[in-house]
């Protein structure tokens, strides 16, 4: 299933931008309303081609299983191909990890949770969307049971969860 994603992912790589940057840039000015500043070391997991990178303008980091996708996301940041279930950062080194509407696609939704809570310092937040349809509503029941949600909000077709890790600060 994952190469299947990875695959159509590769397909839209050459015309993403010009069909979504609108919309995640739509997505990227609500979900940041809530956050303040973003400083320190950011990951964004399922980067695509880069786009929030474009959008905060620094230096991030990202992840994503599509070449296609990363190849174009080379150019506006750190960009690696790995699966969110296994994400090759040591514990704790992210002051901020994003993940705009990927959630949905992953297969065990709960493991890239839980990477995204080990990657994520203590004193660190996260900002996670997915698409806000029933069938989906599971997504939402794992990240309250592995975050500390600071605030949830409904925005266009994504539910937006900000939160901050269920660890102390000494991890």
């Amino acid at each position: 299933m994952e190469k299947d994603i990875a695959a159509s992912y590769d397909a839209s790589a050459p015309h993403y931008d010009a069909r979504y940057r609108s919309i995640q840039r739509d997505k990227y000015r609500f979900a940041l309303s809530l956050t303040g500043p973003i400083c320190g070391r950011v990951l964004d997991v399922g980067c695509g081609t880069g786009l929030l990178a474009e959008y905060l303008g620094s230096d991030i980091d990202g992840i994503d299983i599509s070449p296609g996708m990363l190849m174009r996301a080379a150019r506006r940041m750190n960009a690696r191909e790995a699966d969110a279930t296994d994400i090759p950062f040591p514990d704790d080194h992210f002051d901020w990890v994003f993940s705009f509407t990927v959630l949905q696609n992953i297969p065990d939704y709960h493991a890239a949770l839980r990477e995204i809570g080990r990657v994520l310092h203590p004193r660190g937040r996260c900002l996670l969307t997915y698409l806000n349809k029933p069938m989906f509503d599971e997504i939402g029941e794992s990240i309250e049971r592995i975050f500390r949600v600071e605030q949830r909000h409904v925005h266009g077709e994504d539910v937006i969860f900000l939160c901050s890790p269920n660890k102390g600060p000494s991890g």
